[in-house]
């Protein structure tokens, strides 16, 4: 495995209810649309959707599935980042796993993952990511 850094800065988002509040009182459920951009070893655009379970304490849970389109490592192409996380009072840990079979053109047989431990709602962030090409079948 290679590691190497890549930032994520948001270029567009749109927030999405979910679920009306009164279905589950103290929990707002809701979806958000972002567009990204990633420079470093990482270069291109991400498109996300994100499903977020936020609690009035703010703490709480979110899932998200990205297509991200340019290129990693020199390498042209698209795949898929699956995204799980939790957040407390501010604070943000994500995993971000590139999803098996995902990779297209030069990026066919990218593995990878990376763990986001950050403040939330920065407008860039940091992204330690760890990766591998494997022969595509």
């Amino acid at each position: 495995m290679t590691q190497a850094n890549t930032t994520r800065s948001v270029k567009d988002w749109h927030r999405k209810t979910w679920h009306d509040k009164t279905e589950m009182p103290g929990t707002n459920l809701f979806r958000v649309e972002i567009l990204h951009r990633y420079e470093g070893v990482i270069e291109g655009e991400g498109s996300i959707q994100y499903l977020i379970a936020e609690n009035k304490n703010l703490t709480g849970g979110t899932i998200a599935l990205e297509k991200v389109t340019g290129s990693v490592d020199g390498k042209s192409g698209s795949f898929v980042f699956q995204q799980i996380g939790t957040f407390d009072h501010g604070k943000l840990k994500m995993t971000l796993t590139v999803l098996p079979g995902s990779g297209t053109d030069q990026l066919k047989g990218l593995r990878g993952q990376a763990t986001l431990d950050s403040d939330l709602h920065q407008e860039v962030y940091t992204i330690p990511f760890d990766y591998t090409f494997e022969e595509a079948e």
